[in-house]
C-alpha cells in the first residue's frame, strides 16, 4: 500500500469524519397521534455538542456526583446509606427539565384557542400533562435514535421525521 492510500483507495477517496459530526440544532416536525400526519408545529432541539444540551448533561452528572459522595461519605463514617427517596412525579418532572433545557424553540402554537408561546417553563408543563403524553413520547424518541442530529437522516424517528430530512 503506498502513502496516501488505505485497502486500495486514493487519499482523496477517505472517509470524512464530518459525515459522523452531530448537527448543533434538529428541528422536528409533532406528528399527530390520531392521524399520523405531521404538523405544522415545528420543535427546533440543540443537538449533543451544543451547550443547552451540555448543560443537561452535566445537571444530572453533578446530582449523580453529589449522590455518591454522599454514599461516600456515608461508608467512610460507617454509617449505613439509605438511597434517597424519589417519587414517580419527582422523576417524571426531572426528565421533563432536562428536556426542556434541550428544547430551543418551537413555532407558535394555540391551546385551547389561546396563543402558547415556547418558554422552557411552557415546555416543561407541556411534558408533565398526561394528556400530552405522546408528545414526550416523540420527543423521547427522537432524543435516543440513531439517527437524530444527523446530517442527511432519512428519518429521526418513526413517528417523527426531522424537517431536514432528505
Amino acid at each position: 500500500m503506498q502513502n496516501g492510500e488505505l485497502n486500495g483507495s486514493a487519499a482523496d477517496d477517505s472517509f470524512d469524519l464530518d459525515d459522523l459530526r452531530s448537527t448543533a440544532t434538529d428541528e422536528l416536525a409533532i406528528v399527530h397521534p390520531k392521524t399520523g400526519e405531521v404538523t405544522t408545529w415545528i420543535w427546533t432541539l440543540a443537538g449533543p455538542g451544543h451547550p443547552r444540551s451540555i448543560e443537561a448533561a452535566n445537571i444530572s452528572a453533578r446530582e449523580a456526583l453529589r449522590v455518591q459522595r454522599l454514599r461516600e461519605q456515608a461508608v467512610v463514617n460507617r454509617k449505613k446509606w439509605i438511597e434517597p427517596d424519589r417519587t414517580p412525579d419527582e422523576m417524571r418532572r426531572e426528565n421533563a427539565e432536562s428536556f426542556a433545557i434541550r428544547v430551543l424553540d418551537w413555532t407558535p402554537v394555540k391551546l385551547s384557542g389561546n396563543d402558547y408561546p415556547y418558554s422552557r417553563e411552557n415546555v416543561v408543563k407541556l411534558l408533565l400533562d398526561p394528556s400530552f403524553g405522546k408528545i414526550y413520547l416523540q420527543l423521547l424518541e427522537y432524543f435516543n435514535s440513531d439517527e437524530s442530529f444527523t446530517k442527511h437522516s432519512a428519518r429521526n424517528s418513526s413517528t417523527s421525521p426531522s424537517v431536514n430530512s432528505d
